[in-house]
């Protein structure tokens, strides 16, 4: 077990993965990616971890019981679906991460640098110098990095962010796991090799500052002023474009009516994107065809308010035992989605929710 969580936290970052492109994944006759079944080799190891380490889970009458209503309202979710396929991929994610969550949290003494911290910076590591990498070169940069996930991307393409991808979906998504990685580091900065701290947090900061995300900067802001200490970090042109704005609005907008006429049980999971083309017919281009820009608006949109009411307990009830970077969460959370559409994002949360419940 030991390896295994060492090689799952390895791989969290790698974005290496098989794509199962159904006819349901077209909205308006756009593939879109939040749409399409995809399995990661952080998947495998993750069901490996699953496999194996499910034995140590003590269930109770109460467990079975929340597990039979589980299965009762995702199935309810998925029958009340627009888009049935993604709805079902989605199932499995989450109760692959709700699993994989209950495993690490009943892993008898699991050793939260040695399992996790220091396998994830040797990743994070490659991420960044990636990062930097991409940001020199205006684009991608292939090869080996490609076999692990790297996408092939120009900085002058329509609809590119000009800012590092590293191995993620998105800059924004990269840059606030590593704001919430970052985090972990200073937390344990003890155990690292002195030298090699100091260059891990600045090929962090470096990447942090490259990524230019707003959501991140205020957020660390925040956790400056929260920490009471002091830390300078640069600002860089941010993108106030007029439909930046607007198309994150129109998504609120088309969210709150989702959860207004499916105020109990939602529109189903994954199908926001599906259901948006319903609610408004103001996007402009196919990358705006996306997630509300809110972590918990989304969960109230496509899961109801018996959804909502329990992503809120899981959250919170989780926040003071390792408050900074769940806080960091759930604040970049506020305005974007990929804590739970992408999948190294959400490998994250699992992990930054499951440890703060590990009984020290």
């Amino acid at each position: 077990m030991p390896a295994l969580f060492k090689l799952l936290a390895f791989t969290i970052p790698i974005q290496l993965s098989l794509h199962f492109d159904f006819w349901d994944s077209t909205v308006y006759g756009f593939k879109i990616d939040y749409l399409i079944s995809t399995f990661y080799l952080s998947d495998i190891l993750a069901s490996l971890v699953i496999l194996f380490g499910i034995k140590n889970i003590k269930l109770s009458i109460k467990h079975y019981v929340l597990s039979i209503m589980y299965l009762a309202f995702a199935l309810y979710n998925i029958h009340n679906s627009l888009f049935i396929i993604p709805a079902v991929y989605r199932w499995f994610k989450i109760t692959e991460m709700l699993l994989l969550g209950l495993v690490i949290i009943n892993y008898k003494k699991y050793k939260i640098f040695e399992y996790f911290v220091k396998p994830l910076s040797y990743s994070i590591m490659m991420a960044c110098i990636l990062g930097i990498l991409q940001f020199i070169n205006n684009g991608s940069i292939g090869g080996l990095f490609y076999l692990l996930g790297e996408r092939s991307f120009s900085f002058i393409e329509p609809g590119i962010a000009p800012y590092p991808y590293s191995f993620f979906p998105h800059p924004n998504a990269f840059a606030g796991f590593l704001l919430v990685f970052g985090i972990f580091v200073l937390q344990y900065r003890k155990k690292f090799n002195k030298k090699y701290f100091w260059l891990l947090a600045i090929l962090v900061g470096i990447n942090l500052i490259l990524t230019n995300s707003l959501n991140v900067y205020i957020t660390a802001a925040l956790l400056l002023v929260i920490s009471q200490k002091f830390l300078v970090f640069s600002f860089v042109s941010l993108d106030f474009l007029p439909r930046f704005v607007s198309h994150r609005i129109e998504l609120i907008n088309s969210s709150i009516q989702m959860i207004k006429d499916n105020f109990w049980f939602g529109v189903g999971l994954n199908n926001f994107i599906p259901n948006l083309v319903k609610y408004s017919k103001n996007f402009l281009y196919s990358w705006e065809l996306q997630p509300v820009h809110n972590i918990f608006l989304l969960v109230f949109s496509e899961l109801g308010v018996v959804g909502f009411i329990a992503f809120c307990f899981l959250v919170f009830s989780s926040l003071s035992a390792i408050r900074y970077s769940l806080f960091a969460v759930i604040v970049t959370g506020l305005s974007d989605h990929y804590w739970l559409t992408l999948q190294q994002n959400m490998l994250l949360f699992t992990f930054v929710v499951a440890l703060s419940k590990i009984k020290k």
